[in-house]
């Protein structure tokens, strides 16, 4: 079993975990959407580490769905970004039908520290790709996103983490507030930040505390059952359209972020709007902080924040 690349487009590639050799497929024309010299900045995204949680690859389907479309914002998206993607984490768990282990008997979400190449081998290529975009000093690791699914809560709602910076993790919270008015079924106030000891090995957990102060790891979560709009008391059945709907905000939530951050300057042409879709809370202003620009070395990064590189090209 291994790890196969499969290239959509310059902004956008996808990795999906097969059980036979490693695909070798052209790559696209390097960094064909970025200006010479300039910084990658990436999107990763991750679902289905655990086999029984089938509402993430819902969720996961909307956003490479809407990532590949013709949808105005998906362009926009392509041309700044570059969104990496795991779509299935626990190939071999899907495939036997287990709630949350490997074949293996493993619960991959708790071996990100330390990977076995034999016992988790998709865990192991997917943390080596990180730890090689970490160590590039072209690359720049905005978020990582690793998709579940909830047997006991309503709505979608995000897992974050707990840093000593106060101003580190005050900016850790925008993506999901935004992300709060974009999606009906999102819910902020079920979001929560935390250091528990038994999360310890999860991708969210092991990745904030491995990338620098400009990178952002969550973990999404979303309700095997319902979703309750703010203001109702109705609970509304999740069905697969509603997952992948969840999927699609997901994605054009990062539009809302990096207008925020002025990565993305010229409004879009006029689309129809969604329910929920609005202008960013802080539309002008940036959060005391947030920066948007590459410095010469990872291990600067890692001791202060910086401002970002702003060279790259604005639609």
């Amino acid at each position: 079993m291994s790890l196969c690349v499969l290239h959509m487009g310059p902004g956008l590639r996808i990795f999906v975990s097969l059980f036979f050799p490693l695909c070798h497929l052209p790559p696209p024309s390097a960094a064909a959407n970025l200006r010479p010299g300039a910084e990658q900045k990436v999107v990763f995204i991750t679902a289905r580490v655990h086999p029984g949680e089938t509402p993430s690859s819902f969720v996961c389907q909307g956003i490479i769905d809407f990532l590949v479309s013709q949808h105005p914002i998906a362009k926009v998206l392509r041309d700044h970004l570059v969104f990496k993607i795991a779509p299935m984490l626990n190939p071999d768990g899907v495939y036997l039908g287990n709630y949350r282990c490997s074949l293996m008997g493993f619960d991959l979400n708790r071996h990100w520290a330390n990977p076995s190449p034999w016992a988790h081998p998709t865990l192991h290529g997917v943390k080596q790709l990180i730890i090689e975009m970490y160590n590039n000093p072209k690359i720049n690791l905005e978020f990582y996103i690793d998709i579940h699914a909830h047997s006991t809560m309503m709505n979608g709602f995000m897992y974050g983490n707990i840093f000593e910076d106060e101003e580190r993790f005050q900016r850790q919270a925008v993506l999901p507030k935004l992300l709060c008015q974009n999606a009906e079924d999102f819910s902020y106030s079920s979001t929560s930040f935390n250091r528990d000891a038994v999360k310890a090995g999860t991708g969210r957990r092991f990745l904030g505390g491995l990338l620098n102060d400009t990178s952002y790891c969550y973990t999404l979560e979303v309700s095997f059952y319902s979703y309750i709009v703010a203001g109702t008391t109705t609970a509304v059945p999740y069905t697969e359209e509603a997952y992948m709907k969840l999927g699609r905000n997901v994605a054009r939530t990062f539009l809302d972020y990096y207008r925020l951050n002025s990565l993305v300057e010229r409004p879009l042409a006029p689309t129809p709007k969604t329910r929920k879709e609005k202008e960013p809370l802080f539309k002008g202003t940036t959060p005391q902080g947030q920066g948007t620009g590459h410095v010469g070395s990872k291990l600067e990064k890692r001791s202060q924040t910086h401002p970002k590189d702003q060279s790259l090209p604005t639609q």
